[in-house]
């Protein structure tokens, strides 16, 4: 099972974030593929990690399936149900709606659960 989430991301080369679309944990197989681990940089400098939050340093980016060398973009995201249409993933309704009904922080930016068919 992976959680697809919305990131903000710093661009380095435009100089600006951009929300990405984010698969944890990393995957294999086909899926593997259009998977780019990126250095993840706070949206904001002010935003400091408690010693009992885990810092991420790197992120599981999801690249365009027909452009490989672009972030997934979320208004794009009917190529990556295409992708995972034709490479055997589905949508898992139940866990996504349970985490969404959830008090965490993961709902805040979480898009679905897939898990592979």
């Amino acid at each position: 099972m992976y959680q697809v989430s919305v990131t903000p991301y710093y661009d380095s080369i435009y100089q600006c974030y951009r929300q990405i679309l984010e698969i944890y944990p990393k995957p294999s197989g086909s899926l593997a593929n259009i998977i780019k681990q990126v250095q993840y940089y706070p949206p904001s400098p002010f935003r400091k990690f408690s010693d009992c939050e885990p810092r991420r340093s790197c992120i599981y980016a999801i690249m365009n399936p027909t452009n490989p060398c672009d972030f997934l973009r979320v208004d794009e995201i009917t190529l990556l149900m295409c992708f995972l249409t034709e490479n055997h993933f589905k949508i898992d309704n139940q866990i996504t709606k349970t985490i969404m009904r959830a008090n965490t922080e993961i709902k805040e930016s979480l898009l679905f659960y897939i898990i592979e068919t």
